[in-house]
């Protein structure tokens, strides 16, 4: 007799729950995904235990008749296909035919559901496969209401090694709230323990589900975001830099309505902040790609949580430019609020829905801030401000190599601008010190300070890191505005024509005050100077003005085979970006010359990083652009540090060299280069006004 014979349909079905029900997340995942697939514009949640005890879903879609509802339990039985074909054009959420059955084999579950032009619904019990209940009359609502109870009763193993009720629970709701972000249309309701810890209204606003889910005062600071081409149509929502998180666990892709991870377009994303991000930092966003159906393909998943695009790279295109030009039309400096004060949105909001308080949140289009903003020394308190200007150009304007008798020809400008019109600096700057080339950077002696210098605990602000946690409390986001008072915000304004920017002073020898006539910025000298020379140091890579200087003596390196594969794959870039190697025998180069944005800086430290950087890229299709980068971002060391004290001609060509600058608003590692204090904040702190 042979030894291998066909299951029983129970066993089947529990080794099947096995891959479809791991948890009780997964089971409301497949309930809910059924109530979307059902047209609900209204979909209820309740769990009790975390799910384990108790999972509730109803919905008013269109709901069964009795031949549906007793089918619905056999597996692969599913009316989203009727042919091969139809696998090719999938808008449904589920399409298996697995999840009713797989949810039965390993649960007791109680269906009711009604048509809407039946007179009454009808009832059907199923315990572990068996049909415990035959169909049932039952007065009902239009729509599908299905219980499960006793997740795992008759499988002990799998509910041993279930975590704890909080995180069980957790997962579940994080379930819901995805549905939501992706179907802002349906109207949510998540029930925990009896306690409302979810809701959404079902406006078809997506801001307003955010809200719901991180607060009001995240929801209001997300940039809108769309593009479309011929095949796909991008909208969506993104975070500004400082809101970015240490996890991705922010970032949400729906593709015609299917929640999917996909890393290429995350990686589109990141490229599309080029920079504004610090390190180990990820933006939130949701993006909705709406596309025909056959330019993916949804069935490569066993939980349908990825997909295979026909054109990614088209794709990932089309998100990183969208992603660029919607961070591009922002104003992005963060605005520092004063705690222990309840903001007007806030006392106005409470009690309101998140909708109201969204209306409320000031708006304005900032497009076109940049053809405005103009940061330039108008209104200085002392005569001759016309020669002083002149001078700070003529400044700017001297030789391209940065050498120190450039450098100190640019001081020296400065200087003699400043002495022209009697303006003693000496107490700005009581100590002797190296010139500052606004242009260039610093020179010989002043490359040598620690590069990474950073601002006092005292004066740095208190970044968010994580969103506001949703509670019972504030679900239905109406007490969700108590978030907008956070210590730093961002607000987009919209920009006057006449916008100008004013050194006030300089403090803690780090930071320089200006004004606008209205607002209080607070610029970080470093980070400003900073992106000051890498958006310099970009253009003149790109224009391919970067000259070579050659070494006194070559540096030896010796290379690992990794490290040799990589520069070899890109010795001809580097040759042109003014970087030679040569052979020195075995495992050793030479490195002869370096670009000239590197004079003064340390070459062995900067070459040693540059390998690093190349050799985790190597194989990527972009080593070229992270060749060019990492040369210029390792340029950037040659920036003002801390402690470094500026005239005020210097404040103001720092100043005015920031206003040509494509991103103004951050340094190249993504740290913010200004911090705004507006005059209703100063008001409030002061008690001006109430």
């Amino acid at each position: 007799m042979g030894q291998i014979r066909v299951m029983p349909g129970a066993l089947a079905n529990q080794i099947a729950a096995g891959e479809v029900v791991e948890r009780p997340a997964s089971c409301v995942k497949e309930l809910v995904e059924n109530a979307i697939d059902a047209g609900a514009k209204n979909v209820y949640v309740a769990i009790e235990e975390g799910g384990i005890s108790a999972i509730t879903v109803q919905d008013d879609g269109s709901g069964m008749d009795e031949e549906d509802a007793m089918l619905a339990f056999s597996r692969h039985a599913t009316s989203k296909l009727t042919s091969s074909r139809d696998l090719f054009r999938v808008m449904t959420l589920g399409f298996r035919g697995e999840a009713l059955a797989s949810i039965a084999a390993v649960a007791k579950v109680k269906l009711q559901t009604r048509q809407a032009r039946a007179a009454g619904g009808i009832e059907v019990q199923v315990e572990g496969t068996d049909v415990v209940s035959p169909a049932a009359p039952v007065g009902m609502a239009p729509g599908t209401r299905i219980e499960v109870r006793n997740l795992f009763f008759n499988t002990p193993a799998r509910l041993k090694y279930l975590r704890s009720v909080n995180t069980e629970q957790a997962r579940c709701v994080e379930v819901v709230q995805k549905a939501a972000l992706g179907r802002p249309d349906i109207a949510f309701q998540l029930e925990t323990n009896g306690h409302v810890s979810f809701r959404t209204q079902g406006s078809g606003k997506l801001q307003e589900v955010a809200a719901a889910m991180y607060g009001v005062g995240e929801a209001k600071q997300f940039l809108s975001l769309q593009a479309q081409n011929a095949d796909y149509r991008l909208t969506g929502l993104i975070g500004r830099p400082t809101q970015s998180r240490a996890s991705r666990s922010y970032a949400h892709v729906y593709i015609n309505g299917r929640p999917i991870r996909n890393y290429a377009l995350h990686q589109a994303v990141v490229a599309g902040y080029q920079g504004r991000l610090m390190v180990n930092r990820h933006p939130m966003y949701v993006l909705h790609l709406e596309m025909d159906p056959v330019l993916v393909d949804v069935n490569i998943h066993p939980h349908k949580a990825e997909v295979r695009f026909s054109e990614e790279q088209d794709v990932a295109r089309l998100v990183q430019q969208a992603v660029k030009e919607a961070l591009d039309a922002a104003f992005l400096v963060p605005n520092i609020q004063f705690s222990g004060n309840e903001t007007t949105l806030a006392k106005q909001s409470r009690g309101q829905s998140v909708q109201s308080a969204l209306e409320f949140a000031p708006r304005g289009s900032s497009s076109s801030y940049r053809a405005s903003w103009r940061a330039a020394p108008s209104d200085i308190r002392w005569s001759g401000a016309g020669e002083v200007r002149d001078a700070v150009a003529a400044a700017l304007d001297t030789a391209q190599t940065p050498d120190k008798r450039t450098a100190y020809k640019t001081s020296f400008a400065l200087d003699l601008a400043a002495g022209a019109v009697g303006e003693s600096n000496s107490s700005m700057a009581p100590n002797h010190r190296a010139p500052f080339d606004v242009q260039h950077g610093l020179t010989g002696e002043q490359s040598g300070q620690d590069s990474a210098a950073q601002p006092s605990d005292s004066v740095r602000s208190e970044w968010p890191d994580l969103p506001p946690e949703s509670s019972a409390d504030d679900a239905d986001g109406s007490s969700s505005a108590a978030a907008l008072d956070r210590r730093v915000d961002e607000t987009s304004v919209p920009k006057r024509q006449d916008w100008r920017l004013r050194p006030i002073g300089q403090t803690l020898g780090m930071y320089i005050l200006a004004d606008d006539g209205e607002n209080l910025y607070i610029i970080d000298q470093h980070a400003a100077h900073e992106r000051v020379l890498y958006e310099r140091f970009s253009k003149r890579m790109s224009e391919r003005e970067i000259h070579q200087i050659a070494l006194l003596t070559p540096l030896s390196l010796t290379l690992t085979p990794s490290q040799r594969a990589a520069l070899s794959a890109l010795e001809n870039d580097l040759s042109e970006m003014g970087l030679e190697f040569s052979e020195f025998g075995g495992d050793d180069v030479l490195l002869r010359t370096v670009p000239d944005i590197w004079e003064n800086l340390d070459a062995a430290q900067l070459v040693e990083e540059l390998i690093g950087v190349l050799t985790e890229a190597s194989g990527a299709g972009d080593a070229k652009t992270v060749l060019r980068d990492t040369i210029v971002s390792r340029a950037c060391k040659a920036a003002i540090k801390a402690n470094y004290y500026l005239s005020e001609m210097e404040m103001n060509a720092l100043c005015e060299a920031l206003s040509d600058l494509e991103d103004p608003f951050h340094c190249p590692h993504g740290r913010p280069v200004f911090l705004q204090l507006s005059s209703r904040d100063l008001e409030k702190g002061f008690r001006r006004i109430v």
